[in-house]
């Protein structure tokens, strides 16, 4: 499944909406957080005011009535929860109730303490603020006074500057990235798009194109060097079409050559070929036209001259299936099933018969695309040939192995050798090979560069034409395979390798 490509303004986009609102978003709760503790340390300031006329009024020598007064002041500002306790722990006066723990330190500051219940970084300023204050008790000792301030009133006003704050960032978020994206559309976006567009028209095949330079930064020097680079393919590939093109009548003229040349050779073996049965024709003629002759002589010239007109009319015919094969329809062929058929059919032949056949075919089938009478035409003429370099021998035996090999296979045309498999194209393939190993003397190494040229022969005359290889070779090569061999004085190895399978 293809993976679904983000472009690069939905990625821009999101960077900077990302960090707009990250950055927004940390400024507006560091300023929330401000104004809390703003708002804790002046009640905490307005608590410490109270405690200081708290102790004023414990300059009076009545404890009763300081208590008294206390105990007024306190209810005049507005707390709700306090208690005096003194030097001894009794408690001088109380009201309201008081929580059990302190909570968190907040501030101290000239023996004052100030504690906070509840709050924290997204739970406001908290629910109340309570104050532990030490008291001068006339003389006696130290007492204390522990004061509880409600923060309700703080909350509610906190609560209105943290909606201002909200909509503040929005506002300036919103104007942030606006601005930012135009910026980036007009400054990155638009002239990446250009460039992107310029390249998929010159990929098209409009060479002529180029790209849009209107700004002096990073992205106008690449549109530049694109242009330069497009100008730079532009010629390379004008003059790559005029040394195709130079390549290409080079290649006819060489093609022509060599078609020439090709059908002098053929000319020149079917002329010899065909030479020395018409020479023996015209020496039978001349014979039969002196006259004079015996009837059983007669007889013999006529047999000789048919045999020399039927070897005419074999190098013709064989001369005609290279020049014009027939077409036939590929079908699947077991390629062990041909090879046993085969053997069955040379088993009955004279010059087979003392032939030792050793087989070491893979047991699984294997299968090619091929026409079946093709195949074991070739199949039959690598068996004779290998039955005839044995000739003169005590022993002779041929080895047949089948097998299936991994092999390069590059069907599509290439610029350079070391270009890799494109989209679609393997770079191996499995192919069958076949392999009849011989035992004969081997072929001479001057014969060896011809063994597949058409009419090239070290038989005598008379037992062969010399294209039995040239024809293999080639119905090989139509499959998309091909014919391989190494020898040696200890015999030779023909290898024929066709590509496995049912695809053509």
């Amino acid at each position: 499944m293809r993976k679904k490509r983000l472009g690069i303004r939905f990625q821009l986009t999101s960077a900077i909406v990302i960090m707009t609102l990250a950055g927004i978003g940390l400024i507006g709760l560091l300023s929330v957080k401000i104004v809390e503790r703003s708002a804790l340390f002046w009640k905490a300031s307005q608590a410490g005011d109270m405690v200081r006329i708290v102790r004023a009024s414990f300059r009076i020598e009545d404890e009763g009535k300081a208590a008294a007064l206390t105990a007024a002041v306190l209810r005049e500002a507005g707390i709700s929860a306090f208690r005096l306790t003194g030097p001894d722990g009794r408690i001088a006066v109380t009201e309201g109730a008081l929580p059990v723990d302190r909570g968190a330190l907040f501030a101290a500051d000239d023996g004052i303490e100030a504690y906070v219940y509840g709050g924290g970084w997204f739970k406001g300023a908290g629910e109340s603020l309570r104050i532990f204050a030490p008291m001068e008790w006339q003389g006696k000792g130290q007492g204390t006074l522990e004061l509880l301030l409600d923060l309700h009133d703080i909350s509610s006003e906190l609560s209105g500057a943290r909606r201002f704050l909200f909509f503040y960032a929005l506002l300036d978020s919103a104007i942030i990235i606006g601005v930012g994206i135009l910026f980036l559309s007009r400054s990155v976006v638009s002239p990446l798009k250009r460039l992107e567009e310029a390249a998929t028209r010159i990929a098209g095949g409009k060479l002529y194109e180029r790209a849009r330079v209107d700004i002096d930064n990073e992205l106008g020097s690449l549109a530049s060097s694109f242009n330069s680079m497009a100008e730079r393919l532009e010629e390379e590939i004008r003059s790559l079409e005029r040394v195709n093109l130079d390549l290409v009548t080079a290649q006819d003229e060489l093609l022509r050559s060599s078609t020439l040349a090709a059908v002098g050779r053929l000319a020149a073996g079917i002329a010899h070929e065909i030479g020395n049965p018409l020479g023996a024709l015209r020496g039978y003629v001349d014979l039969l036209g002196r006259g004079g002759l015996e009837p059983a002589e007669k007889t013999e010239i006529i047999e000789g001259a048919s045999k020399e007109v039927a070897r005419i009319d074999t190098i013709v015919r064989e001369f005609l299936g290279v020049a014009r094969p027939t077409k036939a329809a590929l079908s699947p062929v077991d390629v062990n099933s041909l090879l046993n058929e085969t053997l069955s059919e040379l088993s009955l032949r004279e010059d087979f018969k003392a032939v030792e056949v050793k087989l070491g075919m893979r047991e699984a089938p294997l299968e090619v695309m091929a026409d079946e009478g093709k195949l074991r035409q070739v199949f039959v003429n690598l068996l004779i040939n290998a039955a005839h370099s044995m000739e003169g021998q005590d022993v002779k035996s041929i080895e047949i192995s089948t097998g299936i090999e991994k092999r390069p296979f590059t069907p599509l045309v290439r610029r350079r050798k070391d270009d890799p498999p494109l989209p679609g194209e393997a770079a191996e393939r499995d192919y069958v090979c076949v392999s009849f190993l011989d035992s004969g003397d081997g072929i001479a190494e001057e014969h060896a560069k011809r063994i597949f040229d058409p009419f090239f022969t070290t038989k005598e005359a008379g037992r062969g034409t010399g294209l039995g290889l040239f024809v293999s070779q080639s119905i090989i090569k139509a499959y998309g395979g091909e014919i391989t061999f190494r020898t040696s004085a200890e015999g030779s190895v023909f290898t024929v390798a066709l590509p496995a399978g049912r695809q053509q």
